[in-house]
């Protein structure tokens, strides 16, 4: 009988086990890199998202009549730089809220005891 062709069996007397634990500590450098990454990510669809419906205006001549209410002419780079702006943007307000976020749930975690999560086994 080969390892990948034994079949497992569980006993029919095991019932579901609730688990409860608390979350009383999040890493700060945890969170800061992972929002780090999260907001990265965002930025970069921003910034294709930006492109993409600029690409769309143009194809539908929706530019040539921003053009006429605004009167200046819509451009590509004028778009990409405006975006990675906001993306950039984005990433220092994001990972800097997250950090003090934090810091807050650090903050009240200790005062009050943590969060309690309950999980169950099915």
């Amino acid at each position: 009988m080969s390892v990948f062709s034994r079949s497992v069996r569980r006993s029919e007397t095991t019932g579901v086990k609730p688990v409860n634990l608390k979350l009383v500590k999040i890493n700060f450098w945890s969170v800061v890199r992972f929002a780090f990454v999260l907001t990265v990510a965002l930025g970069i669809g921003l910034v294709i998202a930006m492109t993409i419906i600029f690409f769309i205006m143009n194809l539908t001549g929706f530019s040539n009549l921003l053009k006429s209410f605004v009167g200046q002419e819509v451009s590509l780079p004028a778009v990409l730089s405006l975006s990675l702006s906001i993306a950039l943007f984005n990433i220092l307000v994001g990972t800097t809220l997250a950090g003090v976020y934090a810091v807050i749930f650090n903050i009240v975690a200790r005062i009050t005891g943590g969060v309690s999560v309950g999980f169950t086994n099915n």
